[in-house]
């Protein structure tokens, strides 16, 4: 709002000043050199400074500081009209579309029309008034009028109907303008891509998708109406088609950078990364020194996990010292997934800022922890909540998760116990101290965190899971475990994780064929090791050793030397 206030006085008194030149008394020097037509028009009337005027102006900033709107259009359109200047109705014009006094902007406008009507936004301006005021049909000759106006005629007038028609909140009234263009000058495909534009923001993907058309019928391989076909089509669920048409329009016209790089980037939305990578392949052909085209190569590179190729592609952008910051944050991803933990921290380490330097931090602790230096890791994130106050939860739970792994499982709870105490109501991290209380044993602490997340958030999946499945697993309280499993399993139906504490309280409950039944269902979904524990458990128990003892040997397949899978084996084989 201040540089809205600060602009109208500057102007309206700059503009004053400029027209001064014809005050009585004054002459102007010979040698004075002419303004640019786009600053001063040679039409605009010679007006007096009288303290009169100044006051009205003075008055008319105040108004606007104040928020008075009505009270600063009205001292703008007095002026006006007194004066003879179109720039005090374009004040007014403008104060009042910003204020959204539709009825006084379009008093203004005309008012602008009537005392400049070569002026482009005076145009403008009426236009969008009659759009406001629900008289679409009155604005035509105005558009007309702007249509044919300037040195560059049609197409600059369209470039300008087209930017303010898009920016109107009344999509069906800008719609109907744009209609009665497409009646009269049908023929130009700019007009049809613009209206082609409305459509697609007025939410009516058929009428867009027919207006393109008919723009390429008139103008074939046209970039820009094929790209927006391509959206069209892919918001309609046609991605198969969107695909088709950019492979077939790259095919007839391989240079055409702009449709190419569209073409890669919707392989990549798709996953497609080895397309992908062939187009940007291409691309770089095209222009081989491009580091935007270099860097993402380099990500794609990545997201492959062809490491060597990404890392050199990367490289070689932060050797001219460009995306220093991110660059530095995928070359520690890239020696983190190597393995080489130290070459990652110091790329970490040398991230100062930008989007990646918050995950970068937290990366850099993970990995000094992993190499045995808990203190540094936490001091580094201790750092980082310090920086970025407002993403202390998600650090501290990274915090916690350290420790946790560190074997220091008293000090993640204490850890967690301090953020509650700064954010009481954040549900991640009572959630974290729920399982760490389980850990501990402290089944009272876990159930009272989980029971006040269910009481925030009664509908909570991970908080209705694992209060079940702990009250199954370590309470004989199997009613209400089971209550709550099958609220949790109802809201996520195809969950692995609760479909093995389905199974797991019905076995607790001695219901051992849909035990059965809901643990085949959790480890088909995925192979997990406590799932498989639970699934032979159950089988063994159920009287179907050879079975049993065959998921438990395909789970320690890929699970070798796993505690858990061993330790029930031992129980019931032995």
């Amino acid at each position: 709002m201040s540089s809205f206030r600060a602009f109208f006085p500057l102007v309206a008194l700059f503009l004053l000043l400029g027209a001064c030149a014809g005050v009585p008394g004054k002459r102007p020097a010979a040698a004075t050199p002419a303004a640019p037509a786009a600053t001063v028009r040679a039409n605009l009337p010679a007006v007096e400074l009288t303290a009169e005027v100044l006051y009205e102006l003075l008055v008319a900033d105040l108004a606007v500081q104040r928020k008075q709107y009505q009270t600063a259009i009205g001292n703008y359109l007095h002026l006006a009209r007194t004066t003879g200047d179109p720039r005090m109705a374009g004040m007014a014009a403008r104060v009042a579309i910003y204020s959204r006094n539709n009825a006084l902007a379009l008093k203004a406008a005309r008012l602008w029309v009537e005392l400049d009507g070569n002026d482009p936004e005076a145009r403008q301006a009426i236009i969008a008034a009659y759009i406001r005021n629900g008289q679409p049909e009155a604005a035509a000759p105005h558009i007309d009028a702007l249509l044919n106006m300037g040195k560059a005629g049609e197409d600059n007038g369209l470039r300008l109907l087209a930017s303010l028609l898009s920016r109107e909140q009344d999509v069906q009234a800008a719609l109907a303008v744009m209609k009665r263009v497409v009646e009269v000058r049908g023929n130009n495909p700019d007009i049809l891509l613009a209206y082609g534009h409305l459509a697609l923001r007025s939410g009516d993907l058929s009428r867009a998708l027919s207006i393109i058309d008919r723009a390429l019928e008139k103008r074939p391989l046209w970039s820009d109406a094929l790209l927006l076909k391509t959206r069209i089509l892919q918001l309609q669920g046609e991605m198969a088609a969107a695909r088709e048409l950019l492979a077939d329009a790259v095919d007839k016209r391989p240079e055409d950078v702009t449709l190419r790089l569209a073409y890669a980037r919707l392989l990549m939305d798709e996953k497609r990364y080895e397309d992908a990578l062939k187009q940007y392949r291409y691309l770089q052909t095209l222009a081989p020194d491009n580091s935007e085209l270099k860097y993402t190569m380099g990500l794609l590179l990545l997201q492959l996990k062809r490491y060597d190729e990404a890392a050199s592609e990367l490289e070689s952008i932060r050797r001219r010292g460009e995306r220093f910051d991110d660059i530095n944050f995928y070359l520690g991803w890239i020696a983190e997934n190597r393995g080489d933990l130290r070459a990652a921290i110091d790329y970490y380490a040398a991230v100062s800022r930008g989007a990646n330097y918050l995950e970068a931090g937290m990366r850099m602790a993970a990995l000094l922890a992993r190499e045995g230096d808990l203190a540094a890791a936490r001091e580094r994130l201790r750092a980082l909540r310090l920086e970025a106050p407002t993403h202390s939860q998600r650090l501290y739970l990274v915090e916690g998760e350290i420790l946790r792994d560190a074997g220091r499982d008293e000090e993640a709870l204490t850890l967690f116990s301090q953020a509650l105490e700064a954010y009481p109501a954040d549900i991640g991290l009572r959630y974290a101290r729920a399982m760490m209380a389980e850990r501990l044993g402290r089944l009272d602490l876990m159930e009272r965190d989980l029971r006040r997340i269910l009481e925030q958030d009664p509908d909570n999946v991970d908080a209705l899971n694992a209060l079940g499945y702990t009250l199954a697993d370590r309470t004989d309280r199997y009613e209400e475990a089971y209550r709550l499993i099958k609220r949790a399993l109802e809201l996520r139906p195809g969950n692995n994780a609760i479909l093995d504490s389905m199974g797991w309280v019905l076995y607790r409950m001695g219901k051992y064929d849909e035990a059965i039944d809901y643990l085949r269902r959790s480890l088909k979904l995925k192979m997990d090791d406590e799932v498989a524990a639970h699934l032979g458990e159950v089988l063994w128990v159920s009287g179907r050793h050879e079975e049993a003892l065959q998921i438990w040997n395909q789970a320690l397949e890929q699970f070798s030397g796993n505690k858990l899978l061993l330790d029930v084996i031992k129980r019931f084989s032995h």
